[in-house]
């Protein structure tokens, strides 16, 4: 299975958003141009997830919310509290993979450090993921391998 890794967009302070709970706070609008072309570099590079997995974070969701839109037939949006950085990595494949099961490739968008230390469980590397990250992993029973990751600076 293919599982594609999107860090949320920038986001707005708690005081910048008027908010009082992180879980809150909104993405800013560089967070959503920058959500926006990673989705749309997505799109170009021929992916086709068949679900995007998302953390419940207003964040995350908006993230998830902006990906969609990239694709003609946006997949299916579904909130999904794993993702909200309350499990460590193993445990983390294990309900990706439950949920995602006969699906050839699913979007999960989180948050770090859980993102990161995912991929590095799977893959053995080291992963710089800024906001609006996006890293490509393909999986198998034996672990992962990284087929690319970007951050939105640097795309074009």
């Amino acid at each position: 299975m293919r599982i594609y890794l999107l860090r949320h967009g920038q986001s707005l302070s708690a005081l910048e958003a008027k908010v009082k709970k992180d879980a809150d706070r909104p993405l800013s609008d560089q967070g959503r141009r920058d959500v926006e072309r990673m989705a749309r570099f997505l799109v170009d590079r021929g992916a086709a997830p068949g679900l995007i997995l998302h953390s419940p974070l207003k964040r995350a969701t908006q993230t998830a919310g902006e990906a969609a839109r990239a694709w003609e037939a946006p997949p299916p949006l579904e909130a999904f509290t794993p993702l909200s950085n309350e499990l460590g990595p193993e445990d983390l494949l294990a309900a990706i993979r439950k949920r995602s099961t006969g699906l050839a490739e699913v979007l999960a968008v989180g948050h770090q450090p859980q993102l990161g230390e995912f991929a590095q469980f799977l893959t053995g590397e080291s992963f710089a993921l800024r906001p609006g990250g996006l890293i490509a992993l393909e999986t198998s029973d034996s672990g992962a391998r990284k087929l690319w990751s970007f951050n939105p600076e640097d795309l074009p």
